[in-house]
């Protein structure tokens, strides 16, 4: 018997936060308070390798996965394909397991795991939901968030599990949410909408998996009695039923599983019985099988900010893991065993050890997800192609599907430009900064501009580290450069609240040297606040300022993303990714799309579009000789003005595409 591990790891040194609030729900809530905390950084663990090329998917054949070759070839044992997803997991959640269950960080049994990485999770929405991730990683292509089984134009993508039947595999399903939820949705079904539980229920009945156990009762009510299933409602039914040919199903809440910290009924199943379980039912196929398992409730908890309850999640996940590996360890199976998370949820921090049995203190940025990079851990041929990396979530996705398919390698998946705070595949810098930063030493830091658009939308990325705290970062953009209109430097909002919107007014910032600039549309962050697309927050966002798209009295919210790097963001000292020499690559990233910027379209001769970024305080009352391009003249922070004598020109034709590389101006 060969064994091949691939788990998530959740490096504890690494403290990640994340923004998402209500997967408990079924849908993600938009955040429309003043958060002004930012996501931490976790350092690099290795170099990216490269991110280009097909998905991995090889076309299916529909034969098994094992080929009896003549002579004496040995057959292939029979895959089994493994994948665990705690929902919400960052490092930081692994890390208070370990305390919780140990008394120590870096004691659970997926950390013992000798292959270990780093994930990013962005979806084409920027911060990732539970819907998006999860179909990333079953289909292997980026989708915009709440859209399951599905690329962003609503083409049906076949998902592992299609791909496992089509070669003849045995499929299930686990978790401790409901059948019809996010995660374990995106490996059944395809939809628009998350929410759309009656076309979720109605693909499980159309396609069964072999096994599939979780809770939802209410939603299968009105098909529990049609479907041709092996049907268990509590504990003892699913642990006395035995294989009859007919699928394993079994929903044993209403809704979601109660937290594990608030005592289960003795007729509730464990995640690791009902893994322990699946197991034995799916490993009866001599072709193979893949098995999905998600710990839900750490994600629900996390979106609740009770610590309790998470910790509590992370250790009964964490078990299930282990039982896994037990039942690996004597298969006859070629066994492929990944252990990740969708995304982190909010903004985790472990701030004391715990004796074991004690929940260790704990703090909350939200309760919402965050762009934080999340844990990967394996074991295996294939899984050492994660070791020490960072990469994106589409990785996964391209070693599943390799071991579906019973190949020897890992065939790079395509990475799409996600806004992810990583800001290379920008292009090259169009400025630089030459100012040292006086915001503080080592932190508050804009280092280069890199400037870009396609069909989709201007697309900006600022290289720095990004104060947590109350510090705003600008980017400023002038939809018809030369044409003199906008605001210029006369931003003031009327109806001025708090945050963003403060820190637009209180900028003072003078003009005159570049001729004919004048400001319609700010995309903005303060605190290094992270924006999904279509959401509206104090604290982050796309602004109108005039015309179209705002008035002075009035800064219009428009559909924009922007993100962070996971190890550009500091809290009162030098970021990770600064390292000893103060510089950076990656940082702030956005996306402003066209739709936003030309409510009415572009029009025939395309655009013609300058761009500036300022750093300031909260509430922009205090400058920063912080800008790209840089300014003309330093003074130390303080109430004067911001002098711009330059900004980056960018054309596009009417499509959105570059007419010619972005350049400085005058």
């Amino acid at each position: 018997m060969r064994v091949t591990f691939v788990l998530p790891l959740m490096a504890l040194a690494a403290c990640a936060t994340a923004d998402d609030t209500g997967d408990s729900a079924g849908t993600d809530t938009a955040d429309t308070g003043g958060d002004t905390g930012a996501d931490t950084a976790d350092t690099e663990t290795g170099a990216d390798t490269a991110e280009t090329g097909e998905t991995g998917d090889t076309a299916d054949t529909g034969e098994p996965v094992d080929t009896a070759d003549s002579g004496d070839t040995a057959v292939s044992p029979p895959p089994a394909v493994l994948l665990f997803i705690g929902d919400g997991m960052g490092f930081p959640h692994v890390q208070g397991g370990g305390q919780y269950a140990n008394g120590a960080a870096g004691t659970l049994f997926m950390e013992s795991l000798p292959v270990q990485g780093q994930v990013r999770t962005a979806s084409l929405s920027g911060t990732t939901d539970s819907a998006a991730s999860a179909t990333a990683l079953a289909t292997g292509t980026k989708t915009l968030n709440d859209v399951v089984g599905q690329d962003e134009s609503g083409t049906e993508l076949q998902n592992l599990l299609e791909r496992a039947r089509a070669r003849g595999l045995s499929v299930g399903v686990v978790t401790t949410d409901t059948l019809t939820g996010a995660t374990p949705s995106a490996f059944v079904a395809h939809t628009s909408n998350r929410s759309n539980d009656d076309e979720i229920v109605a693909d499980y009945a159309a396609s069964l998996p072999d096994v599939a156990l979780g809770g939802g009762q209410a939603d299968f009510t009105d098909v529990l009695g049609t479907l041709a299933a092996n049907v268990v409602l509590t504990r003892t039914e699913l642990l006395a039923a035995v294989a009859d040919g007919r699928p394993l199903f079994g929903a044993f809440a209403s809704s979601s599983f109660p937290y594990l910290a608030d005592g289960y009924t003795s007729e509730t199943p464990s995640l690791t019985e009902m893994t322990q379980t699946a197991l034995s039912w799916l490993s009866a196929d001599p072709d193979g099988f893949v098995l999905l398992v998600e710990g839900a409730r750490i994600d629900h908890a996390s979106h609740a900010r009770a610590s309790e309850r998470v910790f509590h999640e992370v250790v009964a996940f964490d078990e299930a893991i282990a039982a896994a590996d037990t039942w690996a360890a004597t298969a006859p199976n070629e066994v492929t065993l990944l252990v990740t998370a969708d995304h982190e949820c909010g903004g985790l921090t472990v701030d004391a050890g715990s004796p074991a049995g004690t929940i260790p203190t704990a703090s909350w940025r939200w309760g919402q997800h965050t762009n934080a990079d999340v844990p990967v851990f394996g074991r295996g041929t294939l899984a050492a192609t994660l070791d020490g990396q960072r990469l994106d979530q589409l990785w996964i996705h391209a070693v599943l599907a390799a071991a579906v398919d019973g190949a020897t390698v890992v065939t790079p998946p395509t990475v799409p430009s996600l806004v992810d705070g990583t800001t290379a595949e920008l292009g090259a810098a169009v400025a630089t900064q030459t100012w040292a930063t006086s915001f503080g030493a080592g932190y508050n830091q804009l280092d280069a501009l890199r400037v870009s658009a396609d069909t989709t939308g201007l697309r900006v990325g600022v290289d720095g580290v990004f104060e947590r705290g109350d510090n705003a970062v600008l980017v400023l953009v002038d939809l018809d450069y030369g044409g003199g209109t906008g605001l210029g430097a006369d931003l003031v909002a009327l109806d001025l609240t708090f945050g963003l919107d403060a820190a637009i007014t209180g900028a003072d910032l003078t003009l005159d040297a570049i001729p004919g600039l004048g400001f319609d549309a700010v995309l903005g962050a303060v605190g290094a606040e992270e924006v999904m697309l279509e959401e509206t927050l104090e604290d982050g966002g796309l602004r109108g300022l005039d015309g179209d798209i705002g008035t002075a009295g009035d800064f219009f919210w428009l559909a924009g993303v922007s993100a962070f790097d996971d190890g550009n963001v500091a809290e009162g000292a030098a970021a990770a990714d600064a390292g000893a020499t103060g510089l950076t690559e990656n940082g702030m990233e956005g996306l402003l799309p066209w739709s936003s910027l030309f409510p009415a379209g572009l029009s025939s001769g395309g655009a013609d579009l300058a761009v500036a970024v300022v750093l300031v305080n909260y509430t922009g009352e205090w400058a920063s000789n912080q800008a790209l391009p840089p300014l003309g003249a330093v003074d130390e922070p303080g109430e004067g003005t911001m002098t711009l004598v330059q900004a980056v020109r960018v054309t596009v034709d009417a499509t959105g595409a570059l007419t010619s590389a972005p350049a400085l101006v005058p």
